[in-house]
């Protein structure tokens, strides 16, 4: 079992204090600022380093490569650099764009999500980018802007990634545990046409709001059939809903989103193809209703073999450096691995970090300092292994 000296430990704090006072709440995002300061922290090393713009002013992603010598497949470390917001600020009990240290815990917006990850990987590269062989094999830091939307920074950033060949590991919280499968994401707007009538004679009409309940209750009892023993059931939550003029008018029309979460046995265009199978179904049960589906986000769901070759390394890894055995685990939420799976589907993609998701957007978020410094002693030993 490996312990970070005092400095080490003060070096580690003084980047995750600099990562988290860099305001990059999204929106805005303003992630440029962020990767100007990472560009300065690796000056001096061995790694390329390249900007990679989004569609939006001031949002620049930041790819840095240690090339190496080929004998091993790349290994990608990604972290991205925006937040969520701070909400009403008068809610935290300390500045939530600070970061305050106290009872072994480091406080402040994104520290668990996902700027203590992203801290991580950072000084473990620039640890290995100051070393003067070669690496086995290519090694990339990939700090993306924009993960916590619509994913531009990791869209922008795939043509420049080994992506066909290489491995990624995502420092997204786990508690440092390994995130070898997680949920997708399909967000389903419905428009519903119905027919108005008199609140008293509603056989005249054609309600869309009942119309609307039944299409979710099909998704949602669908979803549920699929099971993943680390993630549970697939599940369709009805997040919002308006349609109805006045109180004695059947409504004639609705719209409704979903926020649907696939496992990796559920692909999103079979969730898409249900709904339009329970909308003809419904078409035929109602004559003249019409019904229009509109995809707001769409990312699949992406899973790793927790016996693959990438993953026992990473369990070794943290044996070896904690003392203990490593867990597996599912994520719920989604990352920029759906996005790298786009270009690649069968890339590789883990997720090990040190903050924890029930930590992630919440008020006082926070990050354990000795998870924190864990996770630095496993990279720096997952990278040292590639230096054989």
């Amino acid at each position: 079992m490996s312990t970070m000296r005092q400095q080490e430990q003060e070096d580690a704090l003084t980047l995750l204090k600099r990562l988290v006072e860099t305001d990059t709440q999204n929106p805005p995002g303003r992630e440029s600022r962020l990767a100007d300061f990472l560009t300065e922290f690796l000056q001096g090393t061995h790694a390329t380093l390249q900007r990679i713009p989004c569609r939006e002013t001031g949002r620049d992603s930041l790819v840095a490569r240690l090339p190496g010598t080929g004998e091993k497949r790349p290994l990608i470390l990604c972290g991205h650099m925006d937040t969520v917001p701070s909400g009403d600020e008068t809610a935290w009990s300390v500045p939530p764009i600070a970061l305050t240290i106290r009872d072994g815990r480091a406080y402040g917006r994104g520290t668990s999500d996902m700027k203590s990850g992203l801290a991580a990987i950072a000084y473990a590269f620039r640890q290995a980018a100051r070393r003067d062989e070669l690496p086995q094999g290519d090694i990339y830091l990939a700090a993306t802007a924009d993960e916590e939307s619509g994913g531009l920074g990791a869209t922008a950033m795939s043509p420049h990634l080994p992506l066909g060949t290489g491995v990624v590991c995502i420092a997204e919280p786990t508690d440092n545990a390994i995130g070898i499968s997680a949920k997708g994401t399909l967000w389903l707007k419905a428009r519903i046409q119905g027919r108005t009538a008199h609140g008293a004679y509603p056989e005249r009409g054609i309600n869309a709001i009942d119309m609307a309940y039944e299409l979710h209750h099909g998704l949602a009892a669908f979803c549920a059939r699929h099971e993943d023993p680390l993630l549970g059931p697939a599940t369709s939550t009805l997040t919002g809903i308006r349609g109805g003029v006045k109180a004695n008018m059947v409504a004639d029309t609705c719209t409704l989103t979903m926020d649907i979460r696939t496992t990796p046995d559920l692909p999103n265009k079979a969730v898409l193809a249900e709904a339009k199978r329970l909308a003809g179904e419904l078409g035929k049960a109602h004559p003249g209703l019409q019904l229009a589906f509109s995809v707001q986000n769409d990312r699949a769901a992406v899973q790793v073999a927790p016996d693959a070759p990438e993953v026992r390394l990473l369990a070794r890894t943290i044996a070896e450096e904690t003392g203990k055995e490593p867990v597996y685990k599912g994520i719920k939420f989604f990352s920029d691995a759906s996005i790298f799976v786009r270009t690649n589907p069968l890339v590789p993609c883990i997720q090990f970090g040190p903050g924890r998701e029930d930590h992630a957007h919440i008020v006082d978020e926070y990050v354990e300092l000795s998870s924190y410094f864990s996770s630095i002693l496993c990279y720096n030993k997952l990278l040292a292994n590639y230096f054989g």
